[in-house]
């Protein structure tokens, strides 16, 4: 999944700087709030079933197949260096040109419209995240929301 543009890449940024706000599908892993661009959202399911891979990476729970194409499925939750313990996992279906990957997270939240020019650079350090897959963050009146780099997402 390497070397493609994903959310948030130089030409999304060039988009979303022409744009008042940007629409962010959030949902949570622990304890923490995630964002990505709903236009990289296919759609969201549950209980869909997966094929272990034999050799993947830890956070590779295996494939799926979505009407007739198959998805590397990701454990969110682990990629990012996040321990939790939700046994009820949804499947978050996130498209990037014609590539598209199945996202393990805890629950859906909401859908928010962001002003672009609120959005930040993330601090050095987001406990318990590894850095180098928060893209930029936004200040909520009671937590932070993290949009995620997908770029590095999709880098298996």
């Amino acid at each position: 999944m390497k070397g493609h543009e994903l959310a948030l890449s130089k030409d999304a940024k060039k988009h979303l700087s022409l744009q008042e706000t940007a629409t962010i599908v959030t949902f949570c892993i622990g304890n923490h709030l995630f964002g990505v661009p709903a236009d990289k959202v296919v759609e969201i399911n549950k209980d869909l079933e997966i094929t272990r891979v034999p050799l993947a990476s830890d956070y590779i729970k295996g494939i799926m197949n979505l009407r007739g194409q198959i998805l590397t499925v990701i454990d969110l939750g682990k990629k990012l260096g996040i321990e939790y313990g939700s046994k009820h996992q949804l499947n978050l279906i996130v498209r990037n040109q014609d590539e598209m990957a199945s996202l393990l997270i805890e629950r859906i939240d909401d859908i928010l419209e962001i002003p672009v020019i609120k959005l930040e650079e993330p601090p050095e350090i987001i406990e318990g995240i590894k850095r180098e897959f928060v893209e930029k963050v936004y200040q909520l009146p009671d937590r932070l929301l993290i949009i995620l780099n997908m770029d590095k997402i999709f880098d298996i």
